[in-house]
C-alpha cells in the first residue's frame, strides 16, 4: 500500500527589507523551515538578484522594486504604498495557488497586514511583527511632535493593523511594555515577546583576544543619524592615543553622504575606515572576527531610547567588550558592570574612556569575560522553540 506524501503547511512571510542582509526575518524564516513549514518570503529587490531564488530551503521572492534612501516622508510614503500594492496583488494571487495556512507580515509599515486580506477570509492566521513602532521612529525622525495629526495617524494605521492580525509579535519587553501597551495603548494579552536576539549558533562564542597592542572597534549595520556615529566622529577627533585606536564601519543607509564628508572634514581617514556596503549575515561572524571591541553608540531619543541594539547582543554572543550607552532597553536587561557606558551625545565621554581604555586595556578584560557569561542569558535558539510552537499552534501541525 503507499502512502501519499503529507504536504508541508505554507507559510508567507512579508517585509520592506533586503532578505540576505536583515537577521530577524532571516532568522524566523529559517526557524519555520526547521519546524517543517513550507516557507515563501516577499522582499525587495536589489539590483543583481535574481526575481526568485531558493536561500537554506526559504523561496524568496524579491519583488522590482528597492529601498528609498532619502529624508522626505512623501518619499517614504510612496516607496511603502508602491510595496503595498505589488505585495497585495502577488499575495492574492499565490493565496489561490499555495494556500497559505500563516501570513507573517513584518513591519515598518504595519499596514502590510492587510496584503494578506484575501488569505484571511481564506482562513490562514495573519501575524504583525513590529520591529519598530512605527509612530515613534517618523516622529524622530521627522522631527514631529507626538500631539500631531501625522503621529495620530499611524498610531491609528498601528491599532487597526494590530487589531486584523491574529498575533502580534514584537522585539523585546521594553517595547511591549513601555512602548505598545503603556504609550500606544494596544492589548498586552495580544501581544508575544519573540526576542531579537543574535543567532547564537552563527555568532559562536570565540577565542579571548588581546588588547595591549591597540582597540580594534567595530561598528556595523544600518547608518542612521540617530545612531550616534556623529559623536564617535567628534570623540575619535579628539582622542590623545589616535596611533593605538582604529575604528571600522561596516553598512549602508540615509546618513552614508553626511558620514563620509564628517570623516573628511574631521580629517579622521587615518582612524576611520568606512565600508559602505551591507554584507549577507552569514557572513558577519568571519568580518567581526578581526576586531576587539564592539561600538554600538545611540542618540537618545523617542524611539532609540526602547531600542535594544542587536549588533550589540552579536558582539556579546561572539564574547566581544561593547561600548555603548545606557537607554531604557540596554539598562533593563544590562547592570552596570557588563557593558562600557559613555554619556549619550557627549564626544567627550566617549573620547575620555576610549583614551582610558588605551592606557589601561586590563579593563577590557573583565568586560570581554562578562561577554562569555552574558551570552547564554540571550539565545536566539530558545526564542526559535517559542516562535516554532507559535506557528504549530496556529496551524495545528504535528
Amino acid at each position: 500500500m503507499t502512502h501519499t506524501p503529507q504536504t508541508k503547511p505554507s507559510v508567507l512571510m512579508i517585509a520592506f527589507t533586503y532578505y540576505r542582509s536583515d537577521p530577524r526575518v532571516i532568522r524566523e524564516a529559517e526557524a519555520a523551515v526547521s519546524a517543517g513549514f513550507d516557507v515563501d518570503f516577499m522582499a525587495l529587490r536589489r539590483r543583481d538578484d535574481p526575481a526568485e531564488e531558493k536561500i537554506k530551503d526559504v523561496r524568496v521572492i524579491h519583488l522590482k522594486q528597492d529601498r528609498y534612501q532619502g529624508d522626505g516622508m512623501l518619499g517614504y510614503m510612496l516607496t511603502y504604498l508602491t510595496f503595498f500594492l505589488r505585495c497585495f496583488f502577488k499575495t492574492s494571487r499565490l493565496q489561490l495557488k499555495k494556500n497559505y495556512r500563516v501570513v507573517h507580515v513584518n513591519n515598518m509599515p504595519d499596514f502590510y497586514v492587510f496584503c494578506a486580506l484575501l488569505p484571511k477570509l481564506m482562513g490562514a492566521r495573519i501575524f504583525l511583527d513590529i520591529h519598530d513602532p512605527m509612530p515613534n521612529t517618523f516622529v524622530s525622525k521627522f522631527k514631529n511632535r507626538k500631539s500631531g495629526v501625522f503621529y495620530r495617524l499611524l498610531l491609528w494605521q498601528e491599532r487597526i493593523s494590530a487589531a486584523f492580525a491574529d498575533h502580534v509579535l514584537t522585539v523585546s519587553d521594553p517595547v511591549k511594555d513601555f512602548v505598545l501597551v503603556k504609550q500606544h495603548g494596544l492589548d498586552a494579552s495580544a501581544i508575544e515577546v519573540i526576542a531579537n536576539f543574535a543567532d547564537d549558533e552563527l555568532f559562536s562564542l570565540r577565542e579571548p583576544r588581546r588588547f595591549e597592542a591597540g582597540l580594534k572597534l567595530v561598528f556595523h549595520g544600518t547608518i542612521l543619524e540617530r545612531y550616534g556615529l556623529p559623536s564617535v566622529m567628534r570623540a575619535l577627533a579628539g582622542i590623545r592615543h589616535r596611533d593605538r585606536i582604529t575604528v571600522k564601519i561596516i553598512g549602508d543607509g540615509d546618513y552614508s553622504t553626511q558620514l563620509k564628508e564628517l570623516i573628511a572634514t574631521l580629517r579622521l581617514g587615518d582612524v576611520v575606515d568606512f565600508e559602505n556596503r551591507l554584507h549577507p549575515v552569514h557572513a558577519l561572524p568571519g568580518i567581526l572576527q578581526d576586531y576587539n571591541v564592539g561600538l554600538v553608540p545611540l542618540e537618545i531619543s523617542s524611539i532609540t531610547n526602547y531600542a535594544l541594539p542587536l549588533k550589540l547582543l552579536e558582539y556579546l554572543s561572539l564574547g566581544m567588550p561593547s561600548i555603548t550607552v545606557r537607554n531604557e532597553a540596554i539598562g533593563y536587561y544590562f547592570g552596570e558592570d557588563d557593558l562600557l557606558y559613555y554619556q549619550p551625545d557627549s564626544p567627550d565621554s566617549l573620547r575620555l574612556l576610549l583614551d582610558r581604555l588605551v592606557e589601561n586595556p586590563a579593563i577590557l578584560y573583565h568586560y570581554q569575560e562578562r561577554a562569555a557569561i552574558l551570552r547564554e542569558r540571550f539565545l536566539w535558539s530558545r526564542e526559535k522553540k517559542k516562535y516554532a510552537a507559535l506557528l504549530r499552534e496556529s496551524t495545528r501541525a504535528d
